[in-house]
């Protein structure tokens, strides 16, 4: 059974990110938009309903809201703000409504109702007991309102409160909407982009495991290989003196010559995968076509069909971390393939990119299998005929180049590998 994780909250998506900035953005807007909607509504009742209103207490309040806004975005963008401020901007604003709704009738005023918005963003955005405690202001700032708040003088027509309140109910709305939407899409791109770097935290760290593998077998492994050529040198010199056979001669000099190559992988292995690429690296494709050649056995190299347009020279990426992808690519599909059939490697250029496509001849995988093809230590192969490691490594080093890796297979059709890369200039 797969246990799925229920959707966090949105107040544990703010704490989890630990970007407040995030809702404090969305409120700075609001608040603007509050300061120019308090001066219309300010300006109407005035100048058009006719009342009189305190004009002096509400400039103030309303330069009041202006300035600790600007204070707000200011330091916004000169430093990352802390978490508790966006109590402190929430409970400051249901005072500065409650000093409004006091200057201008008190419960008659039919925009109390934007008590409401400042609940529902403390619901959104803050934890339990601060939205409660938030809750809890309001409730007491329009219980006082009840009782304490100066009335209007003038007559309001019943239909300026009818409109009042349709305006009222649409901008309750259409704050909240607004102010959810924002910080929805603003969280959920910061969510994104934390599963993007934990994935990559995750492949480094599994990249500097690698590194550590490879340094400590070349390390341990040289011993005994030393140790192998000394004696494969002596048995040939033994057989040299002593009239030996041919064939123990060329045995013991093949095994000198096989030791010699596991040095040389070992110390590749070691440098290559803490190679840091650099993007501007070039690799010149005739050169990486006759490395590819040699590091293949002669059966191989003759089982291997390589189609390379004469007038693609050079592809932008490390000459020796992409001939070891594409080693690791063609050697799986002679793995794959029967015996002396032939293997592709077509490159062709395709919108400024070149591509390598490497196909085999082998029974496909199916769709769990292509899933999981590129996790380390993971393998189809028989035990003892591959670690698991070799997707994977291709898949490093296509991201640390720019490249973009795919694997294309059916069951029954064979599997083609897509390794692309930006063509150097």
């Amino acid at each position: 059974m797969i246990e799925v994780s229920p959707r966090p909250t949105f107040a544990a998506l703010v704490s989890e990110v630990q970007e407040p900035q995030i809702v404090l953005a969305a409120l700075g807007r609001m608040r603007w938009l509050a300061v120019v909607g308090q001066i219309l509504a300010t300006a109407v009742a005035v100048g058009g309903l006719k009342l009189r209103l305190p004009l002096t207490p509400i400039a103030a309040v309303i330069l009041i809201t202006a300035l600790s806004n600007a204070m707000l975005v200011t330091g916004m963008k000169i430093s990352r703000p802390p978490a508790w401020l966006i109590q402190v901007v929430l409970l400051l604003d249901v005072l500065l409504l409650t000093t409004l709704l006091y200057l201008t009738g008190g419960p008659q005023n039919p925009f109390a109702a934007l008590y409401l918005v400042h609940v529902a963003m403390a619901v959104i955005v803050l934890g339990a007991a601060w939205s409660w405690a938030v809750v809890g202001a309001v409730a007491i700032c329009y219980g006082l309102l009840l009782r304490y708040h100066l009335p209007l003088s003038g007559t309001l027509p019943h239909w300026a409160t009818v409109i009042g309140s349709w305006i009222a109910l649409a901008l309750v709305s259409v704050l909240i909407a607004g102010f959810i939407g924002r910080v929805t899409r603003s969280l959920r791109q910061r969510e994104h982009e934390l599963a993007i770097l934990r994935d990559h935290a995750a492949k480094n760290e599994q990249l500097a495991a690698l590194t550590t593998l490879a340094a400590g077998a070349a390390h341990e492994l040289n011993t005994p290989l030393g140790t192998i050529a000394v004696v494969a040198r002596e048995l040939e010199l033994s057989c040299n003196s002593a009239g030996g056979s041919d064939s123990v001669i060329d045995d013991a000099q093949l095994i000198r010559r096989e030791v010699d190559r596991c040095r040389q992988i070992l110390n590749r292995m070691r440098l290559d995968l803490g190679e840091e690429h650099s993007q501007r690296s070039t690799a010149q494709l005739d050169e990486l076509v006759a490395h590819l050649r040699e590091s293949l056995s002669d059966t191989d190299r003759d089982r291997l069909r390589i189609n390379c347009p004469s007038d693609i020279k050079s592809v932008r990426a490390p000459s020796r971390a992409l001939e070891q992808a594409l080693l690791v690519l063609v050697r799986n599909a002679f793995d794959a393939s029967p015996p002396n059939a032939h293997v592709a490697l077509d490159v062709t250029r395709q919108q400024g990119h070149i591509r390598f496509d490497i196909r085999d001849r082998g029974c496909g995988m199916s769709d769990d299998l292509l899933r999981r093809a590129g996790e380390p230590f993971f393998t189809t192969k028989e035990p003892g005929k591959g670690m698991g490691l070799g997707l994977f490594l291709v898949r490093l080093v296509a991201e640390r180049c720019g490249a973009a890796f795919s694997l294309n297979s059916r069951l029954g059709e064979g599997t083609t590998c897509v390794f692309e890369l930006p063509e150097a200039n």
